[in-house]
């Protein structure tokens, strides 16, 4: 899993509203969110192994009062750059007639980077001629 995603759900979930990867159950009162990753939109491969990835993913948002849609968007907007930087964007807005539920989706995009070798992580000494070498 993406390490950004994993930081996504983390960060849902420390708001007042429940969130879910994939879909509920039984869907709560209220606001919720419904989290996933869906394909695989990227990946760089060097002496036949995986560098890295990326994913794209959706983040829904469910609400029933119109008047909690701009505090919701907001918050979850912060939420979205804060993780992802510019990697996002607002897909949809819609009523549901069926649930009588508001729903935004947005879209972002996860990087899954694997563990960097410590050595080539280092940083490259710089070369500092002592004063007086010419």
């Amino acid at each position: 899993m993406p390490s950004e995603y994993e930081a996504l759900v983390a960060a849902l979930k420390l708001t007042s509203t429940p969130v879910a990867e994939y879909g509920w159950k039984t869907r709560p009162e209220g606001a919720y969110y419904v989290v996933s990753l869906e394909s695989e939109t990227g990946r760089f491969n060097a002496d036949g192994e995986r560098l890295d990835r990326s994913w794209e993913g959706s983040l829904d948002l469910f609400y029933p009062k119109l008047t909690d849609r701009d505090d919701l968007i907001e918050a979850t907007e912060e939420i979205l750059a804060e993780t992802f930087g510019a990697s996002w964007y607002m897909n949809s807005t819609q009523y549901e007639t069926g649930t009588g539920l508001f729903h935004v989706e947005w879209v972002f995009e996860a990087i899954d980077e694997p563990e960097q070798d410590p050595l080539l992580a280092a940083p490259a000494e710089e070369e500092n001629p002592e004063e007086g070498d010419t």
